[in-house]
């Protein structure tokens, strides 16, 4: 784990990103204690908007270490911030060892890795929640280090893309699901464990979208968008 990583920074960075999204968004989330759960695991989340991180820690009850392009690390500002509130950077054109064994070492200290399978912001068809394939890596960091990933879908927060919603006004509603944990199989040969939990993480994906769909009875209007189309939502 980094040196410069440390709870206090990633406490302050919580705090603040409570602070700001609780004036705009109205939260409404389903189980979210089984985001409490001890020890190391993988949070899997779909991918709708460069909010989600922030939006995420402020829900989850354990400090999150996010899996994050690489990207984001090449200014050294931005590579101090993100560094010291536990995130890691991951090259996401190829196969990225070192990310993968980062993720593992967290993992193995009992720490929560933050992984959006989907590699990038999806909607659509190319979305995990329509049944999209996975990409490569979380279901063999789980495999490896024989811990649990717990499944996660968020909507709405695609809608913070509107300029309008960050002005005094209604807050815009946010839906958050955490699912059942996915516990790797240990007597399995890591080809099979890999596609098992793979399987899993994909039902567990379209079943938590349903569960927000039947609770809070939504509509089209509400699953991901892409940024340009909600910067241009009237």
């Amino acid at each position: 784990m980094s040196s410069r990583n440390s709870f206090g920074a990633y406490s302050v960075w919580n705090s603040i990103s409570k602070g700001l999204l609780v004036t705009r968004v109205r939260r409404r989330v389903l189980h979210a204690e089984r985001s409490a759960a001890l020890g190391g695991w993988i949070l899997a989340s779909n991918h709708i908007s460069h909010f989600d991180p922030p939006i995420l820690s402020s829900v989850v009850r354990r400090p999150v270490d996010w899996m994050a392009m690489e990207e984001l690390f090449r200014n050294p500002v931005s590579d101090y911030f993100y560094r010291s509130v536990g995130a890691f950077p991951i090259r996401r054109s190829r196969a990225d060892r070192s990310a993968l064994k980062t993720a593992g070492d967290r993992l193995a200290a009992g720490r929560v890795v933050g992984i959006f399978p989907e590699g990038g912001l999806r909607t659509g068809a190319n979305s995990v929640l329509e049944g999209a394939a996975l990409k490569p890596g979380i279901a063999l960091v789980s495999a490896r280090a024989q811990t649990p990933i717990l499944p996660c879908v968020v909507l709405g927060s695609d809608r913070l893309y509107r300029t309008a919603n960050w002005l005094p006004g209604p807050r815009i509603p946010l839906w958050i699901a955490f699912g059942e944990q996915i516990v790797p199989d240990p007597q399995l040969e890591m080809r099979e464990a890999i596609a098992r939990i793979e399987s899993e993480l994909a039902m567990a994906f379209l079943e938590l979208k349903a569960a927000l769909v039947r609770e809070f009875a939504l509509g089209p209007a509400d699953f991901p968008q892409t940024p340009q189309f909600r910067k241009e939502e009237k």
